[in-house]
């Protein structure tokens, strides 16, 4: 699992691990102070990962895989430009899931 979000969904995460279970974490747009219960980690022998950031051969796979239609950016809804306020509303209360677009 990637994790990016940061103290708002580091429980969850860890929870959400089986067995085995690996976290790759990434960044903290919700706060860097997060706080777990370590039975999760030593019961379930879970790896915890830190990343920052990819060489550029990284980045061009991703972009290959993407060309290829193999990922897909996860889109919860668009809105006009005009109604960027309500958008940004929507994202502030963290009520979606994927990419909030605006259009122009």
């Amino acid at each position: 699992m990637i994790e990016h979000v940061g103290k708002a969904t580091w429980p969850g995460s860890v929870k959400a691990l089986a067995k085995g279970g690996r976290l790759v974490t990434c960044g903290a747009t919700t706060g860097a102070d997060v706080t777990m219960d370590l039975r999760y980690v030593y019961n379930r022998e879970l790896t915890i990962y830190g990343s920052f950031m990819a060489g550029a051969g990284e980045l061009l796979r991703v972009v290959s895989l993407f060309k290829e239609g193999r990922l897909r950016t996860v889109i919860d809804s668009t809105y006009p430009l005009e109604r960027a306020a309500e958008a940004q509303s929507k994202m502030e209360s963290s009520k979606h899931f994927g990419k909030i677009v605006l259009t122009v």
